[in-house]
């Protein structure tokens, strides 16, 4: 290789010359620390300005939800080509369809290189230019965020997230309350309600659905304690004046 970026014994980073190399160790829980160390590392690798960036994920076991929000927004590199052994790789950086990077994921390392340095398409797209549609529509109403999730959705990490990306751009003047249409949600899992609970810019939120929506609502409001008040409803109407009695002067 060319010259040696820098290393850290959970990651090595090397400099392959038109491209930054990134290599997991085998075993390692990515932590919100150890995406502040690369990002600095890869933006003091190329200070004549961003170049591409291999990330072998390898047999890395788990990313943490914190470290999941710094990739989603890292801008350090021009693309991103992660590449994995087989589907579990894929599945692990999931995630990452939102990110504000262009990235792919591939199984082939070549492959990954070509796409990095604009000689060939291929992968799997992994980041906002991803064509899969979110579960939900999201729209500002008389003051009023709403939320209409499709019917039967089992709500993913990545749909929660994509949720809190999708308000922010609605750009509200202010934080406003939430009314959320559950239509029979199947489920949501526990890293999907801890982003609602964690970083959801909300007054209050009224959540609008049958019995099994009632089970989920008490859930989240017991195990994840959210920082705005939650209250169940059976009907819109009650839900909008229970919002309206909650909403800022």
């Amino acid at each position: 290789m060319p010259g040696d970026a820098g290393e850290r014994s959970r990651y090595t980073l090397t400099d392959d010359g038109a491209f930054l190399r990134l290599r997991w160790a085998a075993g390692v829980t990515i932590e919100a620390d150890d995406v502040r160390s690369t990002m600095a590392a890869v933006t003091a690798a190329s200070p004549a300005g961003k170049r591409p960036l291999l990330v072998n994920i390898g047999l890395v076991d788990a990313i943490t939800l914190e470290a999941r929000h710094l990739l989603i927004e890292d801008t350090c590199s021009l693309r991103t080509g992660v590449v994995g052994v087989d589907a579990v790789g894929k599945v692990l950086t999931a995630f990452n369809y939102r990110s504000a990077t262009p990235s792919r994921y591939f199984t082939v390392e070549d492959e990954a290189i070509a796409w990095l340095l604009g000689k060939a398409e291929g992968g799997e797209a992994t980041s906002r230019e991803a064509l899969d549609p979110d579960p939900f529509r999201a729209r500002l109403e008389e003051g009023i965020v709403l939320v209409d999730w499709d019917h039967g959705t089992s709500v993913t990490t990545e749909a929660a997230e994509a949720l809190v990306a999708a308000i922010a751009a609605l750009d509200p003047p202010r934080s406003l309350p939430m009314l959320a249409l559950n239509n029979d949600m199947v489920s949501l899992t526990h890293e999907a309600l801890s982003v609602f609970a964690e970083r959801l810019d909300v007054t209050a939120l009224a959540i609008v659905g049958a019995a099994g929506d009632r089970t989920i609502a008490t859930y989240y409001k017991q195990l994840h304690a959210p920082p705005y008040p939650t209250r169940f409803f059976t009907t819109e109407t009650e839900a909008r004046q229970w919002l309206a009695s909650e909403r800022p002067s």
